[in-house]
Protein backbone atom coordinates (compact mmCIF):
# COMPACT_ATOMS: atom_id res chain seq x y z
CA UNK A 1 0.00 0.00 0.00
CA UNK A 2 2.94 2.28 0.49
CA UNK A 3 3.72 2.07 -3.28
CA UNK A 4 -0.10 2.64 -4.28
CA UNK A 5 -0.09 5.94 -1.77
CA UNK A 6 3.37 7.70 -3.17
CA UNK A 7 2.03 6.85 -6.64
CA UNK A 8 -1.24 8.21 -6.20
CA UNK A 9 0.57 11.17 -4.48
CA UNK A 10 3.08 11.38 -7.34
CA UNK A 11 0.05 11.00 -9.75
CA UNK A 12 -2.03 13.83 -8.14
CA UNK A 13 0.88 16.65 -8.07
CA UNK A 14 2.42 15.60 -12.00
CA UNK A 15 0.52 18.15 -13.61
CA UNK A 16 1.56 21.40 -11.57
CA UNK A 17 5.39 20.01 -11.27
CA UNK A 18 5.50 19.60 -14.79
CA UNK A 19 5.04 22.73 -16.21
CA UNK A 20 6.90 24.38 -13.36
CA UNK A 21 9.74 22.14 -14.43
CA UNK A 22 9.21 23.03 -18.03
CA UNK A 23 9.12 26.46 -17.68
CA UNK A 24 12.26 26.05 -15.14
CA UNK A 25 14.34 24.59 -18.00
CA UNK A 26 13.25 26.95 -20.34
CA UNK A 27 14.80 29.70 -18.34
CA UNK A 28 18.06 27.75 -17.85
CA UNK A 29 18.67 26.74 -21.40
CA UNK A 30 17.48 30.24 -22.70
CA UNK A 31 20.52 31.35 -20.06
CA UNK A 32 22.73 28.98 -21.39
CA UNK A 33 21.81 29.61 -25.40
CA UNK A 34 22.17 33.20 -24.89
CA UNK A 35 26.02 32.90 -24.94
CA UNK A 36 25.70 31.94 -28.79
CA UNK A 37 23.69 35.64 -29.31
CA UNK A 38 25.59 38.51 -30.73
CA UNK A 39 27.68 40.87 -28.25
CA UNK A 40 24.77 43.55 -28.78
CA UNK A 41 22.06 40.45 -27.88
CA UNK A 42 24.13 38.83 -25.29
CA UNK A 43 24.04 42.38 -23.35
CA UNK A 44 20.62 42.92 -23.82
CA UNK A 45 19.06 39.65 -23.11
CA UNK A 46 21.79 38.44 -20.55
CA UNK A 47 20.44 40.57 -17.32
CA UNK A 48 16.89 39.46 -18.43
CA UNK A 49 17.42 36.15 -18.22
CA UNK A 50 19.34 35.79 -15.16
CA UNK A 51 16.85 37.75 -13.72
CA UNK A 52 14.39 35.23 -14.60
CA UNK A 53 16.33 32.08 -13.63
CA UNK A 54 16.65 33.71 -10.23
CA UNK A 55 13.02 34.42 -9.98
CA UNK A 56 12.33 31.22 -10.93
CA UNK A 57 14.43 29.62 -8.33
CA UNK A 58 12.56 31.59 -5.70
CA UNK A 59 8.85 30.19 -6.76
CA UNK A 60 9.78 26.88 -7.31
CA UNK A 61 10.79 26.53 -3.45
CA UNK A 62 7.91 28.45 -2.56
CA UNK A 63 5.65 26.51 -4.43
CA UNK A 64 6.98 23.58 -3.85
CA UNK A 65 6.75 24.59 -0.01
CA UNK A 66 2.96 26.20 -0.03
CA UNK A 67 1.64 22.94 -2.14
CA UNK A 68 3.06 20.39 -0.26
CA UNK A 69 1.46 22.04 3.42
CA UNK A 70 -2.17 22.19 1.14
CA UNK A 71 -1.71 19.15 -1.00
CA UNK A 72 -1.14 17.45 3.06
CA UNK A 73 -3.99 19.17 4.52
CA UNK A 74 -6.49 18.64 1.76
CA UNK A 75 -5.78 15.10 1.76
CA UNK A 76 -5.44 14.12 5.37
CA UNK A 77 -8.24 16.95 6.88
CA UNK A 78 -10.00 18.04 4.40
CA UNK A 79 -12.91 17.08 2.08
CA UNK A 80 -10.28 14.09 0.55
CA UNK A 81 -9.68 13.11 4.13
CA UNK A 82 -13.19 11.37 4.79
CA UNK A 83 -12.05 8.83 1.92
CA UNK A 84 -8.18 9.02 3.09
CA UNK A 85 -8.82 7.65 6.82
CA UNK A 86 -11.43 4.91 5.17
CA UNK A 87 -8.94 3.60 3.46
CA UNK A 88 -6.87 0.19 3.96
CA UNK A 89 -3.81 2.06 4.81
CA UNK A 90 -1.88 2.42 7.85
CA UNK A 91 -0.79 5.73 9.46
CA UNK A 92 2.70 4.83 8.94
CA UNK A 93 2.33 3.92 5.25
CA UNK A 94 -0.08 6.79 4.74
CA UNK A 95 2.44 9.47 6.08
CA UNK A 96 5.54 7.85 4.71
CA UNK A 97 4.08 7.54 1.03
CA UNK A 98 2.76 10.91 1.03
CA UNK A 99 6.45 12.29 2.21
CA UNK A 100 8.23 9.76 -0.39
CA UNK A 101 6.32 12.16 -2.83
CA UNK A 102 7.00 14.79 -1.15
CA UNK A 103 10.56 13.72 -0.96
CA UNK A 104 10.56 12.71 -4.82
CA UNK A 105 9.28 16.61 -5.68
CA UNK A 106 11.32 18.25 -3.15
CA UNK A 107 14.90 16.23 -4.74
CA UNK A 108 13.74 17.34 -7.97
CA UNK A 109 13.05 21.09 -6.97
CA UNK A 110 16.62 21.04 -5.59
CA UNK A 111 17.83 19.59 -8.80
CA UNK A 112 16.25 22.49 -10.83
CA UNK A 113 17.57 24.76 -8.63
CA UNK A 114 21.16 23.79 -9.13
CA UNK A 115 20.68 23.99 -12.68
CA UNK A 116 19.21 27.93 -12.61
CA UNK A 117 22.04 28.67 -10.03
CA UNK A 118 24.33 27.40 -12.82
CA UNK A 119 22.92 28.80 -15.37
CA UNK A 120 22.90 32.17 -13.76
CA UNK A 121 26.38 32.24 -13.02
CA UNK A 122 27.63 30.47 -16.55
CA UNK A 123 25.01 33.47 -18.18
CA UNK A 124 26.96 36.03 -16.33
CA UNK A 125 30.21 35.37 -17.93
CA UNK A 126 31.31 36.97 -21.15
CA UNK A 127 31.02 34.10 -24.04
CA UNK A 128 35.00 35.39 -24.36
CA UNK A 129 36.31 34.30 -21.36
CA UNK A 130 34.05 30.71 -21.42
CA UNK A 131 37.84 28.74 -21.49
CA UNK A 132 38.95 30.73 -18.64
CA UNK A 133 35.61 29.77 -16.68
CA UNK A 134 35.59 26.54 -17.57
CA UNK A 135 39.79 26.36 -16.60
CA UNK A 136 39.01 27.47 -13.30
CA UNK A 137 35.83 25.23 -12.41
CA UNK A 138 38.27 22.31 -13.42
CA UNK A 139 40.79 23.34 -11.23
CA UNK A 140 38.32 23.68 -8.53
CA UNK A 141 36.91 20.64 -8.85
CA UNK A 142 39.89 18.86 -8.83
CA UNK A 143 40.51 19.24 -5.12
CA UNK A 144 38.92 17.11 -3.42
CA UNK A 145 38.45 18.97 -0.22
CA UNK A 146 36.18 21.63 -2.26
CA UNK A 147 34.67 19.04 -4.76
CA UNK A 148 32.99 17.09 -1.25
CA UNK A 149 32.29 20.08 0.55
CA UNK A 150 30.15 21.16 -2.63
CA UNK A 151 28.68 17.96 -2.55
CA UNK A 152 28.09 18.51 1.45
CA UNK A 153 26.59 21.70 0.71
CA UNK A 154 23.98 20.28 -2.07
CA UNK A 155 23.05 17.67 0.13
CA UNK A 156 22.59 19.54 3.48
CA UNK A 157 20.09 21.84 1.30
CA UNK A 158 18.09 19.24 -0.35
CA UNK A 159 18.09 17.48 3.54
CA UNK A 160 16.93 20.80 4.86
CA UNK A 161 14.06 21.07 2.89
CA UNK A 162 13.05 18.01 3.26
CA UNK A 163 12.97 18.46 6.96
CA UNK A 164 11.05 21.26 6.68
CA UNK A 165 8.53 18.89 4.90
CA UNK A 166 8.16 17.12 7.69
CA UNK A 167 8.06 19.79 10.07
CA UNK A 168 4.65 21.13 7.85
CA UNK A 169 3.49 17.51 8.27
CA UNK A 170 3.78 17.76 11.82
CA UNK A 171 2.41 21.21 12.11
CA UNK A 172 -0.11 20.26 10.16
CA UNK A 173 -1.03 17.48 12.15
CA UNK A 174 -0.91 18.82 15.36
CA UNK A 175 -3.43 22.12 14.47
CA UNK A 176 -5.60 19.18 13.78
CA UNK A 177 -5.89 18.08 17.16
CA UNK A 178 -9.77 18.54 18.52
CA UNK A 179 -9.42 20.78 21.19
CA UNK A 180 -7.78 23.44 18.38
CA UNK A 181 -9.58 22.64 14.92
CA UNK A 182 -11.42 25.99 14.60
CA UNK A 183 -8.78 27.70 14.06
CA UNK A 184 -5.91 24.76 12.34
CA UNK A 185 -4.54 27.39 9.65
CA UNK A 186 -3.14 29.89 12.43
CA UNK A 187 -2.07 26.76 14.69
CA UNK A 188 -0.31 25.46 11.72
CA UNK A 189 1.63 28.22 11.43
CA UNK A 190 2.33 28.91 14.93
CA UNK A 191 3.74 24.76 15.31
CA UNK A 192 5.46 25.65 12.33
CA UNK A 193 7.66 28.37 13.32
CA UNK A 194 7.59 27.06 17.13
CA UNK A 195 8.90 23.84 16.14
CA UNK A 196 11.80 25.28 13.96
CA UNK A 197 13.03 27.87 16.70
CA UNK A 198 12.94 25.25 19.35
CA UNK A 199 14.92 22.60 17.15
CA UNK A 200 17.26 26.04 16.14
CA UNK A 201 17.74 26.12 20.54
CA UNK A 202 18.36 22.16 20.43
CA UNK A 203 20.84 22.18 18.42
CA UNK A 204 22.87 25.25 19.80
CA UNK A 205 23.30 22.42 22.70
CA UNK A 206 25.81 20.58 19.78
CA UNK A 207 29.36 22.10 20.20
CA UNK A 208 30.31 22.20 16.45
CA UNK A 209 26.49 23.52 15.64
CA UNK A 210 26.94 26.59 18.65
CA UNK A 211 26.92 29.95 16.84
CA UNK A 212 29.85 30.65 18.77
CA UNK A 213 31.73 27.87 17.78
CA UNK A 214 30.98 28.62 13.80
CA UNK A 215 31.91 32.27 14.25
CA UNK A 216 35.06 31.79 16.16
CA UNK A 217 35.95 29.05 13.13
CA UNK A 218 35.16 30.91 10.25
CA UNK A 219 36.91 34.32 11.94
CA UNK A 220 40.40 31.77 12.42
CA UNK A 221 40.02 30.45 8.50
CA UNK A 222 39.25 33.86 7.30
CA UNK A 223 42.04 35.86 9.41
CA UNK A 224 44.36 33.20 7.22
CA UNK A 225 42.75 33.16 3.95
CA UNK A 226 43.07 29.70 3.04
CA UNK A 227 40.56 28.38 0.97
CA UNK A 228 41.63 24.31 1.95
CA UNK A 229 40.94 25.59 5.53
CA UNK A 230 37.71 27.37 4.63
CA UNK A 231 35.97 24.19 2.78
CA UNK A 232 37.32 21.98 6.40
CA UNK A 233 35.76 24.77 8.65
CA UNK A 234 32.64 24.61 6.48
CA UNK A 235 32.58 20.33 6.47
CA UNK A 236 32.55 20.51 10.06
CA UNK A 237 29.73 22.40 10.37
CA UNK A 238 27.56 20.66 7.52
CA UNK A 239 28.51 17.05 8.88
CA UNK A 240 26.74 17.08 12.07
CA UNK A 241 23.95 19.51 10.78
CA UNK A 242 23.45 17.30 7.82
CA UNK A 243 23.29 14.10 10.62
CA UNK A 244 20.79 15.95 12.89
CA UNK A 245 18.57 17.08 10.25
CA UNK A 246 18.02 13.17 8.83
CA UNK A 247 17.47 12.23 12.85
CA UNK A 248 15.09 15.28 13.68
CA UNK A 249 13.08 14.55 10.11
CA UNK A 250 12.55 10.94 11.76
CA UNK A 251 11.34 12.22 15.09
CA UNK A 252 8.90 14.63 13.17
CA UNK A 253 7.94 12.01 11.29
CA UNK A 254 7.26 9.43 14.00
CA UNK A 255 5.17 11.78 15.64
CA UNK A 256 3.26 12.71 13.05
CA UNK A 257 2.57 8.99 12.45
CA UNK A 258 1.43 8.60 16.38
CA UNK A 259 -1.15 11.14 16.09
CA UNK A 260 -2.42 11.08 12.60
CA UNK A 261 -4.62 8.31 13.80
CA UNK A 262 -5.34 8.08 17.01
CA UNK A 263 -5.98 12.02 18.08
CA UNK A 264 -6.55 14.30 14.67
CA UNK A 265 -9.82 14.78 13.48
CA UNK A 266 -10.93 15.66 9.97
CA UNK A 267 -12.43 19.43 9.24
Amino acid sequence: MFGKVMKQELRANSLLYGVASAIALLFAFATIMNRRATSIDYLIQAPLLITCCTVAIVVLVILFLIHTALRYQKSMYGNEGYLTFSLPVSSVELITGKYAASALWGIIVCVLCGLLCFSILYGAVEPSATELFWAEVGKAWAVDGIRSSMVLIAVSLTLSMLETVAILYLSITLAHLPFIRKGNGIFALIFFFGISFAEGKVMELIPSLSTEYIEQTMTAILDKADLDLFFQGIRSFLLPAAISTVVMSVVYLAVTILLARKYTSIQ
